[in-house]
């Protein structure tokens, strides 16, 4: 009976679990630098998220890094379906339709040259 109990927890906090996930980190990233792509497929209702711990800059103290999603498509250009100033924490992009996604890096510390970011832990979940 407790195994049974066991078995259906686990059963019932893999479904609540994201589609997908991956964990990274961002070396000497200038702006304009895109992440890895993924492919979202929408099977389930979790947000797309892309979280930062560990902010520093080249040069000046980290305020913040620019991020905008993107979702690819072929022979045209990738359009921009949200922007957020990411302070080292976490980015919610909400959910998003299936597709194939990326977000790149468009300013840091509100400039959009002249600095290199740095992140020692990123997630991004979708």
């Amino acid at each position: 009976m407790a195994t049974a109990a066991v078995v259906a927890a686990m059963l019932g906090a893999e479904a609540a679990h994201a589609e997908g996930s991956f964990n990274t980190t961002i070396s000497r990233w200038l702006t304009g630098k895109e992440s890895r792509h993924w492919t979202d497929k929408n099977l389930d209702s979790t947000a797309t998220t892309v979280k930062f711990s560990g902010c520093s800059t080249s040069s000046t103290s980290f305020r913040s890094a620019t991020l905008q999603l993107k979702r690819k498509r072929e022979n045209l250009p990738d359009p921009v379906l949200d922007r957020h100033d990411n302070t080292c924490n976490t980015s919610n992009f909400g959910r998003q339709g299936s597709g194939s996604y990326y977000f790149n890096l468009s300013r840091i510390n509100g400039s959009d040259s002249g600095l290199h970011l740095n992140v020692n832990s990123v997630t991004v979940t979708y």
